[in-house]
This record gives structure tokens, sequence and C-alpha cells, in this order.
């Protein structure tokens, strides 16, 4: 039967407690003293109880937390990966442009028509920039886009190439004949007078400018830019009124398709008939005839299937130098009508 204890609450028993040096402590388990205790394990329980309810929500949330990190990570790499990749693909763009107008020139200079000259000097379509996005719907658009780009410019390209090769192949002797080559050696030359309409520097009179003068400095060499026969190496004045502005000029026929004309010369260092290979030297620059500085004219006569020649952009026919504006200069600018040419030129 339970005793009471010293504070009067009933004791149910006592407790022995061992301590390690022997000695013994009693405690008291009373009534009050147990439901303190089971109120306190209680507490605890519910404690565990509830924290055992919301951990794997905690946890869930965490991880769930550290997921959307990872992914926003992975999504930046991405980003960026792609940022890099649209800016290569840029520059891929640009040399395929430069080499299709570099195409165009060669073409153009062999006299191909359409429909492998179509494009020529226009402007190249370029796919616009898409943007940075890693949405599967609109990635999988970026790369059709991409694969349709390409197959039209390389198949312009192809198309170019194999116009090229065409002529080639059927006239062997053409690539020799054909004036493809910077008359003036290095780069040490600025162009002054462009070819088409344009005020004449020395007049002042809007007209219609043949050739292009090229500034250098007085005595450079003057080089053939194709293989040929010289047709005419002397003063202008003896070819007519109207050529009298060229001063001293040299002229050189190329097969049956091309004359080259280099005007303003100071001296002539071939003679008529003579045969030139190109970069032969030919004369040197000079002022003569209506000139304003040391410069060379220089003019490209391309003959067309009624027997006359029709002037044409010689930056058409100069592939071993980079113009400013390759792209514009590709175009068969010729003038409507064609040009009168003395028979010494043309014999």
């Amino acid at each position: 039967m339970p005793e009471p204890s010293v504070d009067g609450s009933v004791r149910l028993g006592n407790l022995q407690i061992h301590g390690p040096r022997g000695r013994v402590r009693y405690f008291d388990v009373t009534f009050a003293r147990l439901r303190l205790g089971l109120a306190a394990l209680i507490l605890v329980g519910s404690l565990v109880v509830n924290a055992a309810l919301v951990a794997p929500v905690v946890v869930r949330s965490q991880f769930s937390r550290a997921g959307q990190v990872e992914v926003f990570e992975e999504h930046r790499r991405l980003a960026a990966r792609f940022e890099a990749l649209a800016e290569r693909y840029s520059e891929v763009r640009q040399l395929a442009s430069e080499l299709d107008s570099r195409l165009c020139k060669i073409i153009l200079a062999y006299g191909v028509g359409a429909p492998a000259n179509e494009g020529c000097g226009e402007a190249v379509d370029v796919l616009e920039e898409p943007a940075l996005t890693l949405q599967q719907g609109e990635v999988v658009l970026i790369e059709s886009g991409v694969e349709e780009d390409v197959e039209r410019v390389t198949g312009r390209i192809d198309g170019r190439l194999e116009a090229a090769f065409e002529v080639e192949r059927a006239e062997p002797g053409l690539v020799e004949s054909t004036p493809s080559a910077v008359p003036l050696r290095g780069d040490d030359f600025v162009l002054v007078g462009p070819f088409g309409q344009a005020r004449n520097r020395v007049t002042g009179v809007e007209e219609f400018h043949y050739g292009i003068d090229l500034a250098a400095s007085a005595g450079a060499p003057v080089l053939a830019t194709a293989a040929g026969r010289v047709t005419y190496a002397g003063r202008g004045a003896a070819l007519g009124r109207s050529w009298v502005r060229y001063g001293r000029i040299v002229g050189i026929r190329h097969g049956d398709r091309f004359i080259t004309l280099f005007g303003h010369l100071d001296t002539t260092e071939v003679r008529a008939g003579e045969s030139v290979s190109r970069g032969q030297r030919i004369g040197t620059v000079g002022a003569t005839g209506w000139s304003v500085e040391p410069n060379l004219h220089y003019g490209v006569l391309r003959r067309r299937g009624d027997g006359g020649y029709f002037a044409v952009d010689p930056r058409i026919h100069i592939l071993d130098y980079r113009w400013n504006e390759e792209g514009f200069i590709a175009s068969d600018r010729t003038p409507a009508n064609p040009l009168t040419l003395p028979a010494t030129l043309r014999r």
C-alpha cells in the first residue's frame, strides 16, 4: 500500500541510484512526480512525432531548392555555350559571304550569266540572330533556320564554283588570258577615281568614268594583269582627241575577250606586237594627260557578242587585292552603250 511522502503526496516507491564510488542515492517516486514525468514524456514525444511529420516536407523543400539551383546553373552554362556558338556561326557566315563575293568576281570576270551570277553585288541574306533561349520548341526552330541558311549559302557557292569550273574546262587558256591581278605591286596605292558615274577631278564635269584611277608614287612599276599582246604603246593623242586625257598609254589585247588600258604613264617599257605575261612590267606611274597627281588609269574592256567592247569595273578583275566593298563591287555595272575604240587598240 502506498505510503505518504514528506511533502504529503502519496509515495509509490523509491529509486536507488548507485554512484561510481559506491554511494547510493534514493529518489522517491510519487504521483506528482510521475504525472510531471509523464507530461514531460508526452511533450517530448509530441515534438518527436511533429518533427517526424515535418522533416520530409523540409527535406523535400531543400532538395527542391537544390534542384532549382542546379537547373539554373545548367541553364546558365548552356546559354553561355549557345551564345558562343551563335557568335561562331556569325563569323563563319561572314567568311561564307566573303567567299561568295570573291566567287562572284570570278564568274563575272569570265562573263558567266544567270543563274550562276544571280545575287552578285546584292546584300547577302543573314539569318536573324536568335534569342538566347533553351526552350525545346524554340531551339528546334533555331536549328531548322540554321540548316536552311547553310543549305542556301552552300548551294549558291557550289553553283558558282561549278559554273567557273565549267568555263575553265571548256576554255583552258581563259585562266591566263583573263585580267585578274592588281596592276601595281603591293598595296601602296589609293583608289581616287572609282568606276561609274562621277565628277571629273580635272574639269569638274559629271561623266561616266570607264576605269579606275589609282594614286601611287611617281615611277612605280605598272604590271600586265594577264597574258596578252600589246596593241599600242605611246601618246593617247595619236589615237584621237578623246584619248588625249589619258596621256601616255599602253593597250593590251587578251585573246578575243578582253582589252586592258593603262593611262597617265610616265614611261612605257613595251612595244606594239610584243607578247606579255601576267605580272610583267610594262611601264611606270606618271601624271601625263589630264591628271592632278601621279596615278594610274586602269581600264578593262570586255568584248560582247556583237563585236563591240564594253567597259566593266576593273575591281571585278582584281582578285589578289581586297577592297572595302567587295559585295558592291561584285556586280556587273556596265554602261548601256559600247565604247568606240580605235582600230589600233583592237588589232
